[in-house]
């Protein structure tokens, strides 16, 4: 079973690496191999039990030139917003080995800022596995 552990800062939460494409963008990558390495682009990420859904920032979809598919209500703690949907592809890199989700729905958030995550991994994602925190600040997330 593949996994990642570290620790992580308990004012923010557990931070792990993922690489995003726009949906199909694994395929074309690959399909381009032949000629160059393939080069992904990769985001630090939130692994966030409180968000039902993943959700990627203004930052990534500028980077990424993504389209909106639609847009679906965020309903957070204080109001529900219409945001807009993405199909991407994520990868959770766990050493050599990769956890590929093609055609991912994800949700536009408002990000902090400079903040030190541009993605939200939501339960959509962290419930395909294992994700354990301890209070002195180890984590280990497992699929």
């Amino acid at each position: 079973m593949p996994c990642i552990s570290g620790r992580f800062d308990l004012a923010v939460g557990p931070l792990i690496t993922v690489a995003v494409t726009q949906a199909g963008g694994l395929a074309a990558a690959k399909a381009a191999a032949a000629a160059q390495p393939i080069q992904i682009p990769m985001f630090p990420g939130l692994l966030d039990t409180g968000a039902g859904s993943t959700c990627v920032s203004p930052t990534v979809v500028q980077a990424l030139g993504l389209q909106p598919i639609g847009k679906r209500p965020m309903v957070s703690a204080t109001q529900i917003a219409p945001v807009n949907v993405y199909l991407v592809d994520v990868i959770v890199p766990f050493g050599p080995a990769n956890f590929l989700i093609e055609g991912a729905q994800v949700m536009e958030f408002a990000s902090p800022g400079s903040g030190p995550f541009q993605i939200l991994i939501g339960r959509d994602i962290i419930c395909r596995g294992t994700l354990s925190l301890s209070f002195d600040g180890h984590f280990t997330f497992a699929l």
